[in-house]
């Protein structure tokens, strides 16, 4: 496949890197959906200390005063992409700091969300699935066979810290990276919910229920997702609800 020149999708609307969690820090920024109505909406990063190292997951691009303070926490190393739908600015952080991209197989660069086109405009540095490593002490990838491929990263430290793309998210109320038109549509289609499932991820991603329903397996007292805010302390039971609430397949119906 050819890769297409383009430049790096600028910096939007950001606040400040929050320490959520001892060397585990979030912070909450901006997309705006093409076309010409100005959908505006959040979308989250976290970033992972190890040491002088930094890892970053659902990467957002900083503006300079951003990249200030995140070059005081370390230095960037590693981007792990486990959204299918997320990704713009992983090449920026690749070019920045010469960070080692990981991407889940299936996964593709594609301009907007048109994961078919013909043309990628970035390849990362290793393709990973659930039983590669990973450059975080402990980690593992649980992997959704939607279409883009989705993953949730999970972390041993803090009683179990989960990562999430477009999967699990955590929209309770609209915040101040939402355009009024954005908020409103989001809310008619479900989004602004707490402890939810992506309602567009599931009807454009067709992620089967098992493997969402396969999360409660995993013990996680904490959530970060890529929208919404924190779930800290508790977090499995919160999802609970909501993904035992997804239709079974016949065969797992028959097993259980």
């Amino acid at each position: 496949m050819a890769l297409v020149v383009r430049p790096f999708a600028p910096s939007q609307p950001h606040g400040d890197l929050n320490e959520v969690l001892p060397d585990v820090f979030f912070v909450t920024g901006t997309v705006r959906m093409p076309g010409p109505l100005p959908v505006r909406f959040s979308r989250n990063m976290t970033v992972v200390r190890e040491g002088e190292r930094l890892v970053l997951i659902n990467t957002v691009r900083l503006d300079e005063r951003g990249l200030t303070a995140l070059d005081r926490l370390g230095k960037v190393t590693d981007v792990i992409r486990i959204a299918g739908n997320h990704g713009m600015d992983d090449p920026f952080y690749a070019d920045r700091y010469g960070a080692k991209v990981w991407a889940l197989k299936g996964q593709r660069y594609t301009s907007g969300f048109n994961t078919k086109a013909p043309d990628t405009y970035f390849a990362p540095h290793a393709e990973v699935d659930s039983a590669s490593s990973l450059p975080l002490e402990g980690a593992r990838l649980h992997f959704i066979h939607s279409r883009p491929t989705e993953g949730l990263l999970l972390m041993p430290r803090h009683d179990g810290v989960l990562i999430s793309g477009d999967c699990l998210q955590n929209w309770a109320t609209t915040d101040a990276y939402f355009s009024w038109v954005g908020g409103f549509l989001m809310r008619r289609m479900g989004f602004i919910r707490p402890h939810n499932i992506g309602p567009a991820w599931q009807k454009q991603c067709k992620p089967p229920a098992e493997d969402v329903r396969a999360l409660l397996n995993f013990p996680f007292a904490n959530m970060l997702p890529a929208h919404g805010a924190p779930v800290l302390g508790g977090a499995v039971d919160r999802y609970r609800p909501v993904i035992e609430a997804l239709p079974r397949s016949a065969a797992a119906a028959a097993a259980s």
